[in-house]
């Protein structure tokens, strides 16, 4: 079977040879949903683009670092392991293959070099119980065969990064220690964020739950902006709670159109709503759409485009909601934001 599997409505969502991410992309996929086109390298192409001998060195290195070192120390020890991992697939067998299925992409979507995202898809991510998820690498704005074969090795390497060293240092059960990369169209995102199928604040699935900034979603995630937040009611589609934001600044696609650079929002955009009625209500049928095919509460990542909805609306990312999902006791009254509970379930610890 071919190492780079193409997205598509028929493609099995395997986490054993999509990783997390790959898997909730074919989820995407078979649910009919908009998501940008997107290729797998599988983990099975990990497995051959490193062989057998190179993966036993790697872990021989990664288990002489304590987990208990000092931060800069296992910070030190996880950089020299990725940077072997990187010189040493420089040359893998998989790049003629890569370059192909990347000039495919590009020809799909009417570009010369089409610019895509390049993200860890690690096995076991986004799965629940694994306190490693949403480490790995995710470059953005990546063009040419070059960059992105630079950037696959590089999502290889992050299976080495401090903290998921020191999380199978522990003796945690990791599981197989392999990589998928996920390569996907890049959306030019005018407004992106996250989304939960019920309300994070008391576990209500009668609501979803968006949380929006201007540009790409990556300071959203990390926590470094404010977003704006909308609750809608799941039956009536109405917006029954908004919270609009100034946001003074955003990620954008860098002026050389490779990369990323963070820029300011004029007045008086940033302190617009970064989402129309619209948008959110395309939002708030997509989500839906992804929980009643999944059969369970689900969170994810979108980006809007410039343009008009429904089409400039996609969803990038899914997987399963875990913070409330998987407690026995009653909710708790008070605020909890979206993004606090997608990175619950990507961080929560096994119970």
């Amino acid at each position: 079977m071919s190492v780079i599997r193409w997205i598509g409505p028929d493609e099995p969502p395997d986490p054993t040879q999509l990783g997390g991410k790959g898997a909730g992309l074919a989820r995407l996929a078979a649910a009919g949903l908009r998501a940008p086109p997107a290729f797998v390298i599988t983990v099975d192409g990990y497995r051959e683009a490193v062989g057998r001998r190179l993966a036993a060195e790697l872990e021989r290195a990664a288990a002489t670092i304590p987990a208990d070192a000092p931060s800069a120390e296992l910070e030190r020890a996880a950089a020299t392991v990725r940077a072997r991992v990187v010189e040493a697939t420089a040359h893998h067998p998989l790049r003629e293959d890569l370059a192909d299925a990347y000039a495919r992409l590009s020809e799909r979507v009417g570009e010369t070099a089409a610019p895509v995202a390049v993200r860890s898809s690690a096995v076991g991510e986004d799965a629940a119980g694994r306190s490693f998820a949403g480490e790995y690498d995710t470059q953005l704005w990546v063009r040419g065969a070059d960059d992105v074969d630079a950037c696959v090795r590089a999502c290889w390497a992050s299976l080495y990064t401090a903290r998921a060293v020191a999380y199978r240092a522990r003796g945690e059960p990791a599981g197989e220690v392999a990589m998928a990369v996920c390569v996907q169209q890049m959306v030019d995102a005018r407004s992106a964020g996250v989304f939960m199928t019920l309300d994070p604040a008391n576990g209500d699935r009668s609501t979803v739950v968006v949380e929006s900034v201007w540009g790409l979603g990556g300071p959203l995630v990390g926590g470094e902006a404010t977003p704006d937040r909308f609750v809608i009611d799941k039956v009536t589609g109405d917006i029954v709670r908004r919270e609009v934001v100034s946001k003074p600044h955003e990620l954008g696609r860098h002026s050389s159109g490779r990369g990323t650079e963070r820029r300011p929002v004029p007045t008086p955009r940033c302190d617009d709503p970064s989402l129309s009625d619209a948008e959110l209500g395309e939002l708030a049928r997509m989500a839906k759409r992804v929980e009643e095919h999944a059969g369970a509460p689900q969170d994810g990542e979108f980006a809007v485009a410039a343009g008009e909805p429904p089409d400039n609306v996609h969803i990038l990312q899914c997987r399963p909601e875990t913070a409330w999902s998987r407690r026995a006791q009653r909710p708790v009254a008070g605020r909890r934001s979206a993004l606090e509970s997608v990175v619950s379930t990507l961080t929560k610890e096994s119970r």
